[in-house]
C-alpha cells in the first residue's frame, strides 16, 4: 500500500477514536479497534509492518490507552 494511503488510513483510525470510545466499552472497544488496526496492518508490506504498528500504538497513547500487549501483560501480572 502506498505511504500516502497508509497515512490516510491511520488518520481515519485516529479520527474514529472518540466515537469508538464513546460507543464501545471494554472488550467491545478492543474488538472494534483491533479489527480496524488489523485491516491497516494486513495491507502493508513487511518492511512497513513495525512502523505501522508503532503508529497504531501512538493512536492509543494519544488517548492514554496502553497497547494491547501491555494491557494483557499488566492483567496477567496483577493476577499473580
Amino acid at each position: 500500500m502506498p505511504l500516502q494511503e497508509v497515512e490516510r488510513q491511520l488518520a481515519e483510525l485516529a479520527g474514529a477514536m472518540p466515537e469508538l470510545l464513546q460507543h464501545n466499552q471494554g472488550v467491545e472497544f478492543w474488538i472494534e479497534f483491533m479489527d480496524r488496526a488489523d485491516a491497516i496492518r494486513n495491507r502493508v508490506s513487511l518492511d512497513q509492518f513495525d512502523w505501522v504498528t508503532e503508529r497504531i500504538y501512538e493512536v492509543l497513547a494519544a488517548y492514554g490507552i496502553s497497547t494491547p500487549s501491555r494491557w494483557i501483560l499488566a492483567a496477567a501480572a496483577s493476577a499473580h
